[in-house]
């Protein structure tokens, strides 16, 4: 299916149009559903827009709505069940991300970063959580039912649970670009063979060279790791 990963700030105005144009399903960034959190993460007063477009995400039928959720030491950590409760009201699916080295001040630490194993004591603090039973496979995020089911909450865990033996994950850029991983400091540039008229089956092999070219593992605990010098921001895809 195709999907977007938006922080949803405009997507109240967008929603029927997007889907309309074939879009299926939306991932949107929202790290937490207290005001002044918000405000304090994103620098914005606009909570509102956010569960405005998520609403209007679900009447488009763009689901299902998927959540993505951050949380940061001293800021939103004790949130985690109350942003779940909140999404469970609604029927939209969670996944905390544990924070990644992939901010754009390069200011990431793995002691300030909020664990999965963290993040699963304070969710079982209110709820009761057990492993899903359909398969992970490829998947990044480690599925959880919460209270019986059918709901489940997700929990991608790059750094303390890396799945990179699994991955087959590529990401085209905002800009043209393939990475075969998130953390890649190298890309293959597919822009400029679209625009100079290359035919598909030259995309297509350069396409799998970038996939063939993933390495085991995306290194963060190798004392060589080296962040990357675009943030996610300006990663997009």
């Amino acid at each position: 299916d195709t999907s977007i990963t938006t922080n949803a700030l405009g997507l109240e105005r967008m929603a029927g149009a997007l889907a309309a144009a074939g879009l299926d399903r939306v991932n949107v960034s929202l790290d937490t559903v207290r005001q002044d959190s918000f405000h304090q993460i994103t620098r914005r007063d606009r909570l509102h827009d956010v569960v405005a477009g998520l609403e209007a995400a679900a009447a488009a039928g763009l689901g299902p709505v998927k959540i993505n959720a951050v949380l940061l030491r001293g800021i939103n950590d004790d949130q985690a069940a109350e942003l779940l409760g909140w999404c469970l009201e609604r029927g939209y699916h969670l996944r905390f991300i544990e924070q990644m080295p992939l901010d754009a001040q390069h200011g990431w630490s793995r002691d300030k970063m909020v664990t999965a194993e963290e993040i699963l004591a304070s969710l079982e603090a209110r709820f009761h959580l057990e492993p899903a039973e359909e398969p992970r496979g490829s998947a990044p995020a480690e599925l959880f039912s919460v209270d019986g089911g059918p709901a489940t909450v997700g929990v991608i865990a790059s750094v303390t649970r890396p799945f990179c033996g699994d991955c087959d994950r590529v990401r085209l850029t905002a800009d043209g670009q393939i990475r075969n991983c998130l953390f890649a400091r190298e890309e293959s540039d597919l822009r400029a063979a679209l625009r100079s008229g290359a035919v598909d089956d030259e995309i297509a092999d350069r396409w799998r060279a970038a996939m063939w070219g993933k390495r085991p593992g995306h290194g963060i605990d190798d004392v060589s790791f080296l962040q990357p010098t675009r943030p996610m921001s300006a990663i997009g895809g």
